[in-house]
């Protein structure tokens, strides 16, 4: 027979703290260092300048999408009507 998972009150759950901007850049360029090698910065200004639209779906091309998911801790950000991500300054 199954288990059940218990459904867990809103009071159960852990507190969760959202990063400050200087924790979420340090994680998102320490991500980016690990995975590919370079500076976050680095990698904003190739993704800005479209250095990585149509990245294969490779081992590196699944790196660089998992960091492009990470964009937004490194700065503000937004999804366009078309699915790509924008700079909100």
């Amino acid at each position: 027979m199954a288990q059940r998972n218990p459904i867990l009150d809103d009071a159960e759950l852990p507190e969760v703290d959202d990063p400050t901007w200087e924790e979420g850049r340090a994680m998102f360029d320490a991500e980016v260092q690990r995975l590919l090698g370079i500076s976050g910065q680095e990698f904003l200004d190739r993704f800005d300048a479209g250095a990585y639209r149509g990245t294969e779906e490779d081992q590196v091309g699944q790196r660089i999408n998992e960091l492009i998911m990470l964009i937004p801790f490194a700065r503000p950000t937004f999804i366009d009507d078309e699915g790509r991500y924008r700079r909100a300054d």
